[in-house]
């Protein structure tokens, strides 16, 4: 239930702003959010992927957004790509694309082309299970304990979005909520001609509510040949299989691999 003395609120601080948002910094870089979201993400938020992407991305490259949620690092990654690279931010879930629309607005991030499809391994609808929660970040094509129920999206596969968009890419955000597998098998052909970097944040639980396992993932990404590492140090299978909370992983084609 909404509470209607924090709308009035939210609403005095926004006409305060000019509607301009709240300006915050995280992982050093600092940008403007929506008053009434602007407590989702505290200050040391995920800093090992800011990192990563500034490590990771260069000017021109293109940047895939899977799982955009609202948009903090498809605006940072915009940055990091400047004006000739392109940002694809992805978020199914109506209600939190509207905010990531927004952030995006505010933020000036012209580079970043927001996408409703939900990434997986088939082009057409499908059912998004969701929280109930407008600005949840665990709304999944996998169907969990905590969903109250689902809407249709549009669904599609990384495949036929980047020959729709005209699109390559150079680096991928994965965070979809247990759906990994699904979206990787629908990314082969742009893997395997683009040979992308990959943020991987993985489910185990969803996963397995999926009907898949964290070994098929791992069997896939070696087929792919990616080197995947954990915090800067290779993992091997059995450490990726034995896995039981969230993780993220860090992917690199073997052939960009220092030996």
């Amino acid at each position: 239930m909404k509470n209607p003395l924090r709308a009035i609120v939210y609403g005095l601080v926004d006409r305060m702003t000019f509607r301009r948002g709240i300006r915050r910094t995280y992982g050093g870089h600092s940008l403007r959010l929506p008053v009434r979201h602007v407590r989702y993400y505290q200050a040391d938020y995920e800093p090992a992927l800011f990192q990563f992407l500034k490590q990771n991305l260069k000017a021109g490259n293109t940047f895939w957004d899977c799982g955009a949620h609202f948009g903090l690092f498809s605006v940072i990654a915009s940055r990091f790509v400047g004006p000739n690279g392109r940002v694809l931010a992805f978020e199914p879930m109506p209600s939190v694309r509207e905010v990531l629309a927004e952030v995006v607005s505010m933020n000036e991030a012209m580079n970043v082309f927001v996408r409703p499809e939900a990434l997986c391994d088939r082009v057409g609808e499908a059912i998004f299970y969701v929280t109930g929660n407008e600005s949840s970040n665990a709304d999944s094509l996998i169907r969990q304990t905590r969903h109250i129920g689902g809407i249709t999206v549009s669904a599609s596969t990384v495949d036929a979005m980047a020959k729709e968009l005209g699109a390559r890419a150079d680096l991928m955000k994965i965070d979809v909520e247990g759906a990994e597998l699904a979206l990787l098998k629908g990314a082969r052909g742009v893997i395997e001609e683009y040979r992308p970097v990959l943020f991987l944040s993985l489910h185990p639980a969803a996963i397995a509510n999926s009907g898949t396992t964290l070994t098929e993932v791992f069997d896939l990404l070696e087929e792919y040949g990616f080197r995947t590492f954990w915090r800067a140090q290779p993992v091997d299978r059995r450490w990726f299989e034995s896995q039981a909370g969230l993780f993220d992983v860090e992917c690199f084609p073997a052939e960009k691999v220092n030996r």
